[in-house]
Order: C-alpha cells, then sequence, then structure tokens
C-alpha cells in the first residue's frame, strides 16, 4: 500500500473523533430537554461521538420497549 492512500484512510476513519459539544450546542442538535441533556453531558460528554452514540442508543431502546 502507498504511503498517500494510507494517509487518506487513516484520515476519513479519524476526523472528528475529538469534536465537541458545549451544553446548548447538545441540546439543539438532539432536541433533548435541558435537565436530561444536562445529565447525559456530565455522565458521557463533552466529545460528539460518545454524546451522539449514547443519543441513539437511548433512543432504540426506548423505540423497542414501546412495543411490548
Amino acid at each position: 500500500m502507498h504511503h498517500e492512500d494510507t494517509r487518506e484512510q487513516y484520515s476519513k476513519v479519524v476526523r472528528g473523533w475529538n469534536t465537541r459539544y458545549d451544553l446548548e450546542e447538545f441540546i439543539r442538535a438532539h432536541g433533548l430537554q435541558p435537565l436530561a441533556a444536562r445529565e447525559l453531558f456530565e455522565k458521557f460528554g463533552p466529545y460528539k461521538i460518545d454524546l451522539d452514540r449514547k443519543v441513539a442508543q437511548l433512543r432504540a431502546a426506548g423505540q423497542s420497549n414501546r412495543g411490548h
């Protein structure tokens, strides 16, 4: 594999991994109630990748529980 190919693949995987939310931006991005967002932010934040993943997990779990 050529050096240039490796660098391009690495940047595709790693780009944005350390991007952070501030609390207000997190609330707006996911349409959360401020208290719920603050709890998640304190527990899992401030990295976007971690918070986005956690919100997706919670929403998936909430939707699967609705059918039961």
